[in-house]
């Protein structure tokens, strides 16, 4: 049988630290994991928060688009707004309206009124583009 001497128990006395020392490593790279799905769960919400802000605000003006057209543009412009639930104040849109001058239909061409053929655009503002993520664009632009 072999007695320890004293540089063995010194050894282990090592051996002990080292696992300590282990341990917290262990722990510190788990926290670090544990930061990153943090980090990278926050930055999800807040793409989703973006996206259902950005449906309201289509939504909201696709409905402008259909319910005054192109009155957006001269008499109804003080309609052309769109309300969040995240806002206290309605947020105006800029509105651009093109006429077309007739129709041609199987190559011959009719000539109608130009306040009812054309296109309607609505885009949020720049000033606006971080609330809603960027610059939004809804309407006919050929």
């Amino acid at each position: 049988m072999r007695f320890p001497s004293r540089s063995s128990k010194t050894g282990a006395r090592r051996q002990r630290g080292d696992i300590l020392l282990e341990s917290l490593i262990g722990i510190v790279l788990m926290s670090i994991i544990g930061l990153g799905m943090t980090y990278a769960a926050s930055r999800a919400a807040v793409s989703q928060r973006d996206m259902k802000v950005q449906n309201i605000a289509v939504s909201q003006m696709r409905a402008l688009i259909v319910r005054y057209g192109k009155g957006l543009c001269s008499t109804d412009a003080a309609q052309a707004r769109v309300v969040l639930p995240i806002q206290a104040e309605a947020i105006p849109l800029n509105a651009t309206c093109t006429d077309t001058a007739g129709v041609s239909i199987g190559g011959v061409s009719i000539a109608t009124p130009t306040s009812t053929l054309g296109t309607v655009v609505l885009t949020t503002r720049s000033t606006d583009s971080g609330l809603f993520g960027g610059i939004i664009r809804v309407g006919d632009e050929t």
